[in-house]
């Protein structure tokens, strides 16, 4: 008898058939108890490790032991005519067909999307209470939650946050769909809280939640789209695929989520809406990661966070020299860096010069290789305000919003346009419209406390600081902007509440002292105020904005204006109307800039009373 015969006469191959695919099922089952469990990816590889382990052992026990009616013995042993075959055969053979069948419909089930038919409609009594709920709840709103980062390695929190932002960047480009700012739905991360009571809170319909399990040949993604009033499931997806369909997955949930809310958007619209801008999934990453460490510049003052997005968005054009995405993110990084008076601006030690070269060229590409006519609108508002053609850049704007009203940075900038052509009315208006719109996202309401000032109504500014502080608690932007706002409310206690968070924080030291010497100077200390400029002048004397800033609170009005004059005798206009939105800046003792202001069709206006200054 040769060799194969008698592998199948001994039932070898039957064992290890239904080895397989007993062995299969087993690790599907493993890996869905593992992930739900939260066990880290080492358990399910031992696991897997284990079952092909066994499968030697299992064919060398079919090819050593024989079932017999006495039970099993040694194959050398075994009188062959008690041999209980037909009976072992017919036995496998029900094993293979029942896990065949079961392997079959796994495999089916694991691809299909897991929706459900909503319930019918019900008449339901609800109190006054529950009305108001009801209508400040649109039926098209919606909280993107952090995807929880299910990989061993905690290193890769930025692809799970990263792919977050990016999946609600897109979704936030639907006209009419409500999307919670970043701040807001940041802040449950790791959260117990239930979805009805996180809804709640930010004032939506609709909660994305979801995982990310990454590792270097196997991408895993869960999302569930979960209707907050009865926790019901509208749509729920597991893509289990490669690391390289990492951008087909982030489009097709954007995708998904915009149907299930029944939005206006047409499917062209919608491909559009969702596109990331490349096809190279390393670019895509690194784009995530410049996302990511941008998101956390935001949330922590962390500068050297705001260089690393830098370097990522730098990689990603690498990558993919046409990513128009990553262009624009450098061109903004390079403005800001531009900017006199930014927080974060000078972190980077080359000429302004250079630093506008590189942000000419990072938006020029960006308007090049962009294939959306709104995002190339979008693109424009900003070469616009950066050649300082300020109605322009405020009617582009405008008109991008009136498309993509929810886009929060675009808020953002029309809140700065507005200020600098002097639309105080229109600026309070737009303050209290995103307000209400949103009023989590860090950039827009740092602006709006910024700003509020401007509207000289001190009762608004003190309600917008501390509604401001409210909503986005423990952000040193917010602290340090709100407590300069309140000083100028005169609400100088609570102001003086805020300086120990905002000396504890990341924010550059420069930024901190000058916090210190507006909170002294509020308070009639002349000597601990005095002793807190000469640190500045000391320190900080060749950083414009901190000299300028810091003059200007210790009442040296003349040697404040004779730091800014060369800048209009040079026409350097766009380093003065950095400072044009600070309440206290007067723009006429400079002829070309009050030139400039009005041929924009803006009467230069008057500055209001720096009421926290030291009277020296």
């Amino acid at each position: 008898m040769n060799f194969f015969a008698e592998l199948k006469r001994r039932n070898v191959v039957r064992v290890g058939l239904a080895y397989i695919l007993i062995g299969w099922v087993l690790a599907q089952v493993a890996e869905f108890a593992f992930e739900n469990f939260g066990a880290p990816d080492w358990v399910l590889k031992t696991f897997v490790t284990l079952l092909l382990l066994g499968l030697p052992l299992a064919l060398f026990f079919a090819w050593t032991f024989e079932m017999t009616r006495e039970g099993i013995k040694l194959e050398k042993d075994v009188d062959r005519s008690q041999l209980a075959r037909t009976s072992a055969r017919r036995t496998l053979d029900y094993i293979i067909m029942g896990a065949l069948a079961i392997a079959l419909g796994y495999s089916w089930w694991s691809r299909q999307p897991i929706e459900e038919p909503a319930p019918p409609s019900t008449q339901a009594i609800v109190t006054d209470q529950d009305e108001v709920e009801q209508k400040a709840s649109d039926a098209r709103s919606i909280a993107v939650l952090p995807f929880v980062n299910m990989s061993s390695d905690q290193a890769q929190e930025w692809f799970s946050d990263g792919l977050t932002e990016e999946i609600l960047n897109a979704l936030a480009r639907t006209p009419d769909l409500l999307v919670a700012a970043r701040t807001s739905s940041f802040k449950y991360k790791r959260s117990d809280e239930d979805i009805t009571t996180i809804a709640a809170a930010l004032g939506v319909a609709h909660v994305l939640e979801g995982s990310v399990r990454s590792s270097r040949d196997r991408l895993r993604v869960t999302a569930q789209l979960i209707r907050a009033s009865d926790g019901f499931h509208l749509w729920s997806q597991t893509y289990d695929r490669q690391p390289e369909d990492v951008i087909q997955i982030q489009e097709d949930i954007a995708i998904e989520i915009a149907k299930a809310l029944e939005t206006a958007m047409d499917p062209e619209a919608l491909a559009r809406m969702v596109s990331s801008g490349t096809s190279s999934v390393p670019a895509y990453n690194a784009y995530l990661e410049g996302l990511a460490a941008n998101a956390s510049t935001l949330s922590t003052a962390d500068v050297y966070s705001f260089l690393r997005a830098r370097d990522a968005y730098k990689r990603a054009i690498e990558l993919d020299p046409e990513f128009s995405f990553a262009y624009w993110e450098l061109a903004q990084f390079w403005e800001i860096q531009s900017r006199t008076t930014n927080i974060v601006a000078g972190i980077v030690e080359i000429p302004k010069e250079q630093m506008v070269a590189e942000f000419e060229d990072a938006l020029e590409k960006a308007i090049r290789y962009e294939r959306d006519p709104l995002n190339r609108l979008r693109f424009s508002v900003l070469q616009a305000a950066e050649e300082l053609q300020l109605a322009e850049a405020l009617r582009l704007n405008t008109g991008y919003l009136e498309q993509r009203p929810n886009d929060q940075d675009a808020q953002g900038r029309q809140l700065e346009l507005l200020a600098d052509l002097g639309m105080i009315d229109e600026l309070r208006a737009a303050i209290e419209e995103f307000e209400q719109r949103d009023g989590y996202h860090i950039g827009v309401t740092n602006n709006s406390v910024t700003m509020s000032v401007l509207t000289g109504d001190r009762d608004f500014v003190r309600r917008y600081a501390h509604d401001a502080l409210r909503r986005i608690p423990d952000r040193p932007f917010i602290q340090y902007q709100a407590h300069r706002s309140l000083l100028w409310a005169g609400d100088i206690d609570n102001a003086s509440a805020l300086l120990p968070a905002v000396q504890a924080s990341d924010l550059p030291q420069q930024t901190r002292t000058l916090a210190l010497l507006r909170q002294a100077c509020a308070e009639g200390k002349l000597k601990e105020a005095e002793r807190i400029y000469k640190v500045m002048m000391a320190e900080y004397s060749d950083d414009l904005s901190m000299s300028w800033i810091s003059k200007k609170v210790f009442g040296r009005d003349e040697e404040a204006q004779q730091l800014l004059e060369p800048y209009d005798e040079r026409m350097e206009l766009g380093v003065l109307m950095d400072f044009a939105s600070y309440h206290y800046f007067d723009p006429t003792p400079f002829p070309n800039l009050v030139q400039f202001l009005k041929s924009q069709g803006v009467e230069p206006r008057k500055p209001l009373e720096m009421t926290y200054r030291c009277k020296v």
